[in-house]
Parts: structure tokens; C-alpha cells; sequence
């Protein structure tokens, strides 16, 4: 089975050079975007992240904590998941899944109700456990997941629809969703079977010179697991991408990659 892949940026954030290339003493800024990704096909959707928090506080919340690293760090948000759902034709409702790829509200944050009435939701194991035995203070522990968030989570696994996983799971044929680590314990990736091959889309990369060059990211907590989910990718996928290179849009039009 294939399916097509389609981003949608949602946010971004300028952030020094060295955060991004481990070991490059670079203090030039390159601007991270955070995409919402679409995958279609044999009658499923399938969302790769939902985005920061639709509400002002919360997204204010985020905001302050980058700018934790460096002031000039402020994100800004782009649009809205519900304005994502209206480009791509797609309603709540029509939702099989959402794929988290890091539990950070950069990516969590659209977790809400209203917005996923029957989807499963995919989560790190290995992030939800750092969230609550063993949070590192980076990123802050508010910033894993919104109030809102939680407690949906709570609703989510009532009704048998959370998991929590780090080994590779399938979602669908196809699909599949695993815990990476190297950024932080929960990152996570995404492997998507298309017309144009096998699409890695991996959380543990920021840009395309961490795939191009295997270059773990500068704020890895651990830089060998990043430098090795990098390599297995690239051994296993036809196409890896990284998930926040602000090349994509310019190398596929449109947002459309297979």
C-alpha cells in the first residue's frame, strides 16, 4: 500500500547555527520551521504532529522557553491546525491518527479534543517517561504538554486510544511510527511507504546537512544516538527528511512530497 505525504508549515523560530550542527561554533541564525504532515491514502489520514497551542497563553509559554536559549529566538506562528484542516479539505472527524513526534508542545500543542474526536494517538514511550520520572529541566517540564493537552491524554487512554510505544508499531500497512531519541529520549520518527519509495521522517534531524553530512544536531542529549537513528535511516529510507529544514517547501512545490 502507498500513500502521499503533504506538509503544512505551522510556526517557525530563527535559532543560532550551533543548535542545529553538533560541534560548529556558528552564532548565525537559521530559521527552524514546524510542520503539520499529511498522509493519505486507502481511505486513511494520517497527521504527522499537531502543531503549538492554538491558545494565546499557552503559545506564549513556549515562545518564553525558547527564548530561554537565546532572546532572539521567538517563534511565530504561521497557521493554524484549523486552518491546515481547511487547505487540505479534511475535517476532524475524517482523522485515523496522529503520529507525535516529540512530546514538546512545539508538536503536541494542537493535541485537543475538539480537533481529534476519534483518532489514535502515537506518543513516545521513552518521552512520556522522562516527562514524568526524570524531566532534565530542557525543555521545561510546562512544555511538554498544555493543560488541555493532559487531560485529553488522560481521555485517550480511557478510551484505548494512546500509545505509547518505542519500539517500531505499525499504524497502518504502510506506516509505521518509532521512538529515535538523540534530540531528547522522545523524539520520534515517522516511515511512510509511496509511490516514490520509502519517506523517513525523522525528528532527531532539524535541517538537511544533519542527513546530508550525518551530523547529529547541536542540543543533542545524546549525540551518538542521533548520529546512529541518522545513519539507519539512510540506510532504510529512500527519502529521509528532517523535520524542521526550511529547504522542503522550495524542493517540493506545493508541500507535496510522493
Amino acid at each position: 500500500m502507498t500513500y502521499s505525504v503533504r506538509m503544512f508549515p505551522v510556526a517557525e523560530i530563527p535559532v543560532p547555527v550551533w543548535e542545529c550542527l553538533f560541534g560548529r561554533n556558528d552564532c548565525t541564525f537559521y530559521t527552524l520551521i514546524f510542520y503539520v504532515w499529511l498522509i493519505q491514502g486507502n481511505g486513511r489520514n494520517v497527521l504527522v504532529d499537531a502543531g503549538p497551542p492554538p491558545l494565546l497563553q499557552d503559545f506564549e509559554a513556549l515562545r518564553e522557553a525558547c527564548q530561554g536559549i537565546d532572546p532572539r529566538s521567538t517563534m511565530k506562528r504561521l497557521q493554524t491546525l484549523e486552518e491546515v484542516f481547511a487547505e487540505a479539505e479534511i475535517t476532524p472527524e475524517s482523522i485515523d491518527s496522529l503520529l507525535i513526534t516529540q512530546p514538546i508542545t512545539y508538536h503536541s500543542g494542537g493535541l485537543v479534543e475538539s480537533l481529534f474526536p476519534r483518532a489514535k494517538v502515537y506518543v513516545s514511550r521513552a518521552g512520556m517517561l522522562e516527562f514524568l520520572l526524570d524531566n532534565p529541566k530542557h525543555p521545561p517540564a510546562h512544555t511538554y504538554f498544555t493543560e488541555s493537552s493532559w487531560a485529553f491524554l488522560r481521555k485517550l487512554r480511557i478510551e484505548d486510544r494512546l500509545v505509547l510505544t518505542d519500539l517500531p508499531v505499525q499504524v497502518a500497512p504502510g506506516i509505521s511510527f518509532e521512538t529515535t531519541g538523540g534530540h531528547h529520549p522522545g523524539s520520534a520518527a515517522v516511515k511512510v511507504a509511496t509511490t516514490a519509495g520509502l519517506v523517513g521522517i525523522l525528528e532527531t534531524a532539524f535541517t538537511r546537512d544533519n542527513i546530508d553530512h550525518e551530523l547529529p544536531i547541536g542540543i543533542a542529549e545524546n549525540a551518538a544516538v542521533c548520529r546512529d537513528a541518522i545513519r539507519r535511516y539512510k540506510r532504510e529510507c529512500d527519502l529521509v527528511l528532517a523535520a524542521h529544514d526550511n529547504t522542503l517547501l522550495q524542493r517540493f512545490p506545493g508541500g507535496l512530497v510522493a
